[in-house]
């Protein structure tokens, strides 16, 4: 892995944790967690296809420890459901994020079997050039 690489999942985890910190800090009512957007976006640019889905799997699992550890403030219902259209958000997002890397690959593979073929059909122009002159 790429030194890079390896700065950006260390910022992951480290807005993970002081969020998580936040979240269990603050009373439930309040929305901290709203944050996991934040590293859940930053995957865009790690390059395992299967990030986005992984810290959407930690985000969510740190939204209910936070959920357990929070000083009640509001009833329970009503932080639960905020938190279940939170993580929902969360997964969301992680699709859309992981679509999108899965279609520039492909993309990007199809880019260059077409540089690939131009440049065999260019090659078979020159010859052909080649023998009309002759």
């Amino acid at each position: 892995m790429k030194p890079e690489h390896v700065g950006l999942y260390a910022g992951i985890a480290a807005l993970l944790g002081g969020i998580l910190f936040i979240d269990v800090w603050l009373a439930l009512g309040f929305t901290p967690w709203l944050l996991y957007v934040i590293p859940m976006g930053l995957t865009y640019w790690a390059p395992h296809l299967v990030a986005p889905i992984i810290i959407a799997a930690l985000c969510t699992l740190l939204v209910f420890i936070g959920y357990d550890l929070s000083p009640p403030l509001v009833p329970q219902e009503v932080a639960l459901t905020n938190r279940f259209f939170g993580t929902a958000t969360f997964w969301v997002l992680a699709m859309l994020i992981s679509g999108y890397k899965l279609l520039a690959v492909r993309l990007s593979k199809l880019n260059d079997e077409l540089r690939a073929e131009l440049l065999e059909r260019t090659r078979d122009l020159g010859r052909a050039v080649r023998v009309l002159r002759v």
